[in-house]
């Protein structure tokens, strides 16, 4: 067992400073499977993120005929897919398919939903920079400096 000679206050400090570093979050990679060629873009094939009933996503690419999709899985599916509902990403087009669905999913359509928002604000207020409005002891200590002069000044009639 190698043993460490550091104090315990060192290895708080140095435990702080693993938790204190700041969290990137990682850059999104579409599956290799999903993904597709310029050539084979100008064919018509599309990558499609296939949203299955057990809310699990699958990345597979296929070809648009004649305004449809098939999906190959556990079942075989075909879909019809309207140009409003091909999305860009990375400028390859992108198609949100669930599987139970005849039509692709378009979150641009659809009423505006307001059911979020105490939640969105809540965060939006917890979020925002506040400036620290008292000074601490530093404040206590010059406030009691110029009390003290002033008493001095009044007491000696100065």
């Amino acid at each position: 067992m190698e043993e460490d000679n550091r104090t315990l206050k060192d290895r708080i400090e140095a435990l702080e400073g693993l938790t204190k570093e700041e969290y990137k979050p990682k850059k999104f990679r579409l599956p290799g499977k999903g993904k597709i060629s310029k050539s084979k873009m100008k064919k018509g094939y599309v990558t499609i993120a296939t949203i299955n009933d057990n809310k699990e996503i699958d990345f597979t690419k296929d070809r648009i005929i004649d305004g449809t999709i098939k999906l190959q899985g556990g079942d075989l599916s075909f879909h019809a897919v309207d140009p409003s509902d091909i999305f860009s990403y990375k400028g390859k087009p992108f198609i949100f398919q669930p599987k139970r669905k005849l039509n692709p999913y378009n979150p641009l359509e659809g009423k505006h939903e307001t059911y979020g928002q105490k939640y969105i604000m809540a965060r939006m207020e917890g979020d925002k920079i506040s400036l620290k409005k008292s000074m601490g002891w530093i404040g206590w200590v010059l406030g009691l400096i110029v009390l003290a002069v002033i008493g001095y000044a009044v007491i000696s009639g100065k």
